[in-house]
């Protein structure tokens, strides 16, 4: 995209579109901003919800350190100031022992802290953590299992809630690549890289509202609940946008970016090869009257032995993420909340207070499955026709399906 010339349309305002339209904008192109739905977002949004009378994520995220799209992002749009730094170690919980402890990564070059049974996994040994390192080496076709044993301690408090959490699949057929990829940019960078940050004015005020403020103020085109319907073509290019009852001509130097879920991409560019498989996460947030500290007074906790995987305070909200949710997603919602609730009782010492106001969401198809299988169904940003790209952290980045993936993704669409 190299001339000012361009007219850019991205569809779809979600990370990949915001994050796409930004870069454009950065680099003096014309752009126009559709979003099928009310809000822009996507699945990183805040609303407010009327039962617990308070605003609330639809998920809950963590950035770190080692995101450098994201933290560019957010530089460009001016809300660094925005994201907070948490401790720099991740708090856990067994529910079922009733053990706790941190991972608290140390130095990447000399990591003496392996040496140091107190900073260890409680039942890991120090030769749990070469596969750290080897992982650099897994290949596109290897599961974590190639590399880790999934009847181990390591396995069942460290790699499979990672797993959960990076990827939304599985730890047992996980990509070995995409979780090495992501510890090469974090953990094993050492302690600045792995650092959690924290939204405290919730996603949409971090993320989404000050992009829209940063294209409105620079006179980009964003329209809400407008829908495509059709996309003409060409042999080699997009010739036109049917959004709702209006008909979007093309000129030569028009560009198109898609910024959308991989089922709808297909729905549209049925030749474009798209992951075929997806997995839910489910998101319970609970209202209290006050505030409950977490173990060791942490912002979030891991879960080992329960549904809970991931519990999140924020003031006097406790929010908890279950990833890859499939078996929960037909579950009544009352008998799963008041189960996931006494597991939140319990991680904050008050086993006997009855279960708060709460919201649960199931989002149904939150990310694709990220097995070696269905990572090799990622296309890249290119196409056929050479003014179409596509974004999204479904799309081949290299990287997880994550806010991070989301960013860059949408990066990469604005270089070509």
């Amino acid at each position: 995209m190299p001339s000012s010339d361009h007219h850019v349309h991205i569809i779809g305002a979600g990370m990949a579109g915001l994050s796409a339209a930004v870069r454009c904008v950065e680099r003096g192109l014309r752009v126009s901003l559709y979003e099928s739905a009310s809000q822009a977002g996507g699945r990183c949004r805040s609303f407010h919800d009327p039962a617990l009378n308070r605003i609330i994520d639809n998920g809950n995220h963590l950035l770190l350190g080692g995101n450098p799209c994201v933290f560019d992002y957010l530089d460009t749009i001016g809300a660094s100031r925005l994201v907070t730094a948490a401790p720099g170690h991740f708090p856990f919980i067994d529910l079922k022992s009733g053990e706790d402890w941190s991972l608290r990564p140390g130095s990447a070059k000399l990591p003496l802290w392996l040496f140091l049974p107190g900073r260890r996994i409680p039942g890991t040994r120090i030769s749990d953590y070469w596969v750290l390192k080897k992982l650099s080496t897994a290949r596109e076709q290897d599961t974590l299992t190639n590399f880790v044993d999934p009847t181990s301690t390591m396995f069942k408090r460290f790699w499979d809630p990672l797993c959960a959490a990076v990827l939304n699949t599985d730890a047992n057929e996980g990509s070995a690549k995409l979780i090495g990829q992501m510890l090469d940019m974090t953990l094993l960078k050492g302690p600045d890289f792995a650092r959690p940050f924290l939204t405290p004015n919730g996603l949409s005020g971090t993320l989404v509202d000050p992009a829209l403020a940063y294209l409105q103020q620079r006179k980009v085109h964003v329209a809400l609940g407008a829908r495509v319907k059709s996309i003409g073509l060409a042999e080699n290019q997009a010739t036109h946008l049917v959004i709702g009852n209006n008909t979007i001509e093309f000129s030569p130097t028009d560009l198109l970016i898609l910024c959308l879920p991989p089922h709808q991409v297909k729905s549209l560019l049925p030749q474009v090869q798209v992951p075929t498989s997806t997995r839910p996460i489910l998101n319970v947030h609970f209202g209290m009257d006050e505030e409950h500290r977490l173990p060791q007074n942490a912002a979030f906790i891991g879960v080992v032995n329960g549904i809970s995987q991931w519990i999140f305070r924020r003031e006097t909200t406790l929010s908890v993420t279950v990833s890859n949710a499939t078996a929960l997603m037909d579950k009544d919602v009352d008998e799963l909340s008041d189960q996931i609730w006494q597991e939140v009782a319990s991680a904050i010492g008050r086993p006997h207070i009855s279960r708060p106001p709460y919201r649960l969401i199931k989002e149904k198809r939150a990310t694709i499955c990220q097995t070696p299988e269905q990572i090799a169904l990622r296309p890249d940003s290119l196409t056929r026709w050479k003014n179409l790209f596509l974004a999204g952290d479904w799309t081949n980045t290299g990287l997880p399906a994550t806010i991070e993936g989301a960013v860059k993704s949408g990066q990469v669409a604005a270089k070509n």
